[in-house]
């Protein structure tokens, strides 16, 4: 499964924020196309803070795993919601250090 067109500009856009406020050395956003898996990685230093997994399933919707917790829901989201909760996610995380 591929993201759709409308998928591969919002995370495009998601990783254009991120360098454009320097997070990119913080944070990593990518699709693997191979398990229709979408990964977000934040750290600091060379400690994982938060890796969460999105799979898309063939209803084209998401469902998310958080590694580090160890705990998967059956919650769905849209792109767009999985953008803006991985947003506030790296705001809550590196406000001080970037001001943001």
């Amino acid at each position: 499964m591929q993201l759709t067109n409308n998928e591969q500009e919002l995370l495009s856009s998601y990783q254009n924020w991120l360098k454009k406020y320097n997070l990119s050395s913080y944070c990593n956003a990518y699709f693997i196309f191979k398990t229709s898996m979408l990964v977000f990685q934040v750290w600091n230093l060379q400690k994982i803070i938060s890796e969460t997994i999105w799979l898309k399933n063939d209803n084209e919707k998401w469902q998310f795993y958080i590694k580090n917790l160890g705990e998967k829901f059956s919650k769905y989201f849209s792109l767009e919601e999985i953008l803006k909760i991985e947003k506030d996610f790296v705001l809550k995380t590196f406000k001080e250090k970037q001001n943001l």
